[in-house]
């Protein structure tokens, strides 16, 4: 990140021939797709009576990241190709929502669907809850606020004794000053990337998945797009952590992107004026705190 080094890379650097692309960007959009029909395909939710074998999945798939691994090697020309198909929300609209006729891909979009109800970090109950009791709310205080999720704040009520009632939760709505309430809210992806980050984050961040994310940061274009995506995505990712069986593993993983992003402080600052990055990591921390507190028995 050196002031006087960056700014020389960029100069003379020779422009390849269109023709020389023109073949991966044709097939590389196609390429991708099918990967994320495969991963939509091949993931059950945990909760199922279904056998969920993720490794398995991941294994046959495994050829094809390999691929895309190999291409982030060819250089600088190839991960702009990458870069722009990844990025494109025009293309990712076009081929990814599931078309009527095409029955396999209908399928799989609301496979795509379903998984994605599943990652908010409040459930549907909940959000009922909060509904009601958003209504019920008036204008007594709480004894302090807790979580927020969402666009909501958990409040813990007092008891008439004056004692705090664990689990008695009243919830206020939080204030509007916060710019862009949905990288917190229910997830929506734009883009390649976004989905592709997203069945990572849901297979628990396989090892060669995470190598193809971190061979495109060279590409700036990437880098800000990735960084975003990750900060929109930081609360599931979290969610996905606390409930996995290989959690060492996995939160070993989530560090090896995060410091790759946070260590440039030009983009962490970027991210924390523009995508919230501290209200969301204290939210977090807030809500992972909450979910294992217990009853104080000295009183």
């Amino acid at each position: 990140f050196c002031r006087r080094h960056r700014l020389r890379t960029g100069e003379n650097v020779p422009s390849i021939p269109r023709d020389l692309l023109l073949m991966s960007e044709m097939v590389l959009p196609r390429f991708i797709l099918c990967i994320i029909q495969y991963l939509r395909d091949g993931y059950i939710e945990p909760d199922t009576s279904a056998e969920r074998d993720l490794q398995k999945v991941l294994q046959q798939l495994e050829p094809q990241i390999t691929f895309l691994e190999e291409l982030t090697k060819m250089g600088g020309a190839m991960r702009t190709v990458l870069t722009k198909i990844l990025t494109n929300q025009q293309t990712y609209k076009e081929l990814s929502m599931g078309k009527e006729d095409n029955l396999y891909a209908k399928k799989n979009y609301d496979k795509y669907l379903s998984a994605l109800k599943n990652s908010d970090l409040v459930s549907v109950e909940e959000k009922n809850q909060s509904a009601a009791a958003d209504i019920a709310v008036g204008a007594e205080g709480g004894a302090g606020a807790m979580v927020l999720l969402g666009t909501v704040i958990f409040i813990y009520s007092e008891d008439q004794d004056g004692g705090q009632s664990v689990g008695q939760r009243k919830r206020v709505k939080l204030s509007s000053s916060t710019k862009d309430p949905y990288i917190i809210d229910s997830l929506k992806h734009k883009c390649f990337l976004e989905e592709l980050l997203f069945w990572t984050i849901k297979f628990e961040f396989p090892q060669k998945m995470v190598t193809f994310l971190l061979n495109m940061l060279p590409d700036q274009d990437y880098k800000i797009t990735f960084t975003k995506t990750f900060v929109q995505h930081y609360a599931f990712i979290m969610k996905t952590l606390m409930k996995s069986h290989e959690s060492d593993t996995m939160s070993n993983r989530i560090v090896h992107i995060s410091v790759q992003l946070f260590s440039n402080e030009e983009l962490a600052r970027h991210m924390t004026e523009e995508c919230q990055l501290l209200d969301i990591m204290v939210t977090v921390l807030l809500y992972m705190m909450e979910s294992c507190l217990i009853k104080s028995e000295l009183q």
